[in-house]
């Protein structure tokens, strides 16, 4: 068998394996790590980026939407001011018109601002 100077360089040797192997272990695993960390920022990066263009493009059709909005309302408002009847003396079709323009809260005192932070707060909720 080994002689007791044998034996204690075949323990070391065998600590010093494992220390190595250990070593090795961890530093592929630390590269594997990176590696799938560096993926997922790339994937992540792509998702950026179509949610950008996915944006934008949500942004460009709001926008031609509310051009074709007040192109209508205006045209609307043509109507009115081109009709026979006038301010206060309204005809049927006037009325209905100012009434369409008015939408369901004739009556009620329009905030913008209080119905801007409503849709901000909203959508902060799905964010």
């Amino acid at each position: 068998m080994y002689q007791e100077g044998e034996m204690k360089k075949v323990a070391n040797l065998t600590k010093s394996d494992v220390r190595e192997t250990s070593l090795r272990r961890n530093l592929d695993l630390t590269k594997e790590i990176r590696a799938d960390a560096t993926n997922d920022l790339e994937s992540l990066t792509e998702d950026f980026k179509h949610m950008t263009l996915v944006v934008e493009s949500v942004q460009r059709n709001y926008k031609a939407l509310l051009a074709q909005n007040q192109q209508l309302k205006e045209t609307l408002l043509g109507l009115v001011e081109e009709c026979y009847c006038w301010q206060g003396n309204r005809c049927e079709r006037c009325e209905r018109i100012l009434k369409v323009l008015a939408g369901d809260k004739a009556e009620e005192k329009i905030d913008p601002v209080g119905e801007y932070k409503a849709i901000l707060k909203q959508l902060r909720k799905l964010g």
